[in-house]
């Protein structure tokens, strides 16, 4: 059996998440913060492929979570997303968390090429969280 190869980097994040994570990974039983973050990144990419495996037409879910105070002009840059993309968008949800974070719930549907391209272009902005949620390979939207 071959010994995988670790490489070292170095990640910037605020002291926040770090110490959310540091809490939320001891928790889960993970040693260290490597440990965590390698299950984090397996993750990471076992939701982006699954997305990209599918095809067709598709319902679902984007939630998103951001901070209304953040970034100027990341509420205004995802009501134009949202403007721009009507023909998938069927429904949007904006509830209020707490003083600073907002959770959006986009209801779409309609080609997944379209949804995905959306997809990329949140996460572009400087969001929190961004989770699509839609139906599975197989699962064709009845007409």
């Amino acid at each position: 059996m071959t010994e995988e190869k670790f490489i070292r980097f170095s990640v910037s994040l605020s002291e926040d998440l770090l110490n959310e994570f540091d809490k939320i990974r001891q928790l889960s039983g993970f040693e260290t913060r490597s440990d965590g973050i390698r299950s984090a990144m397996r993750d990471f990419i076992v939701n982006y492929k699954q997305l990209e495996q599918l095809e067709g037409d598709r319902a679902g879910t984007i939630t998103i979570i951001l901070d209304h105070h953040g970034e100027a002009g990341v509420m205004d840059q995802l009501t134009d997303l949202e403007h721009h993309n009507r023909s998938i968008i069927t429904a949007n949800l904006h509830i209020h968390l707490d003083e600073e974070n907002c959770m959006n719930i986009l209801a779409v549907r309609g080609d997944v090429e379209q949804i995905k391209n959306l997809v990329s272009k949140l996460n572009a902005l400087p969001l929190k969280y961004i989770r699509p949620t839609l139906t599975v390979p197989g699962e064709e939207i009845p007409t």
